[in-house]
């Protein structure tokens, strides 16, 4: 479940003249996983989306699964599903950040329908796996902050035993603060083609370190 913060954050965006100003539009609970080679350097980072529970029947409308409206999917239906969100443009860094790295291509893991919510895993591999003693920053946003990303539940560590992830959760009410300073210092009328980038703000991060 969302923190509350990020519901204000939404009513507060929707409360504003600008239609262009209701920011966030989906809402996106974040699963990590961290993947080590047998070198002990990461080599991937494994992704789970849980979309909310609105977006996720926007999805199943749009694709016509589960017409009974029972909430369950079929096995044809789930492969029908799988991968949906993985036909990325040219550009999108897939929501993912690593300072200094580059991610190669995402790879379609599971799929899964969660109380209602679609559940879609991919796995992102590093273009080059990082060095067995080098701690890592992760965060998941989109800077556009169309989407809002919450990185939620444990955080399992593949392939060693001696990294500790820890999660520091963002400080809403700054970036709050700074979304609001944002809109009112720009024109109205640009607002529409260029919202300010403020999802990094709004991001949870993940700091991994391991024994030397």
């Amino acid at each position: 479940m969302f923190r509350s913060m990020f519901r204000i954050v939404l009513m507060f965006s929707l409360s504003l003249p600008v239609s262009a100003m209701a920011h966030p539009h989906v809402f996106v609970e974040t699963r990590l996983g961290l993947i080590y080679n047998d070198a002990g350097q990461l080599e991937a980072v494994r992704v789970g989306w849980v979309y909310d529970e609105f977006y996720s029947l926007l999805i199943m409308e749009e694709m016509r699964l589960d017409p009974d409206y029972d909430g369950v999917l079929t096995d044809d239906e789930l492969t029908q599903l799988k991968g949906f969100d993985l036909n990325w443009i040219e550009g999108f860094e897939g929501d993912l950040y690593i300072d200094g790295v580059e991610f190669a291509g995402p790879v379609a893991d599971d799929i899964a329908l969660e109380d209602g919510r679609i559940v879609s895993t991919h796995v992102r591999p590093l273009a080059k796996p990082l060095s067995a003693d080098q701690s890592v920053t992760i965060k998941a946003f989109d800077p556009t902050y169309y989407t809002a990303y919450e990185v939620a539940g444990d955080i399992p560590v593949e392939g060693r035993q001696d990294c500790a992830p820890r999660l520091q959760k963002a400080d809403i009410a700054a970036a709050t603060d700074l979304l609001e300073e944002l809109l009112f210092a720009a024109p109205q009328s640009e607002l529409e083609e260029n919202f300010p980038a403020v999802g990094e703000a709004f991001a949870d991060s993940v700091t991994v370190k391991c024994s030397a």
